[in-house]
């Protein structure tokens, strides 16, 4: 539409070039998500619980977070937790919640 409004085909291309340029460089730089660990654990307590909405465990998980050491564990622990179908997956997940509200990060 720019292309015809402007009647120059140099904005057929420049303006999609554009559109990834700026989605690739909010990507790169995009801020990381600051939290407590215990604001984390009230997060995941809702998954544990079932009392979260339809996309909050995505937004717990998905999101790069600040602290290195919460961040290793959301990409490497949380994912095993995204369905809590055996007492033993829920009691591990209790434990991680538990740990994170005493400000500990698990290994």
């Amino acid at each position: 539409m720019t292309a015809y409004a402007f009647h120059s085909w140099v904005w057929l291309i420049a303006v999609p070039f554009a559109i990834i340029l700026i989605m690739c460089l909010m990507a790169a730089f995009g801020g990381k998500r600051k939290i407590a660990p215990q604001q984390w654990a009230d997060e995941l307590e809702k998954h544990l619980l079932g009392e979260e909405g339809p996309f909050d465990w995505d937004d717990t998980t998905s999101v790069t977070m600040a602290d290195d050491r919460l961040d290793r564990l959301r990409s490497t622990l949380i994912p095993e937790y995204d369905l809590l179908d055996t007492p033993e997956k829920r009691d591990r997940f209790r434990r991680i919640i538990e740990t994170l509200r005493r400000g500990e990060i698990p290994d």
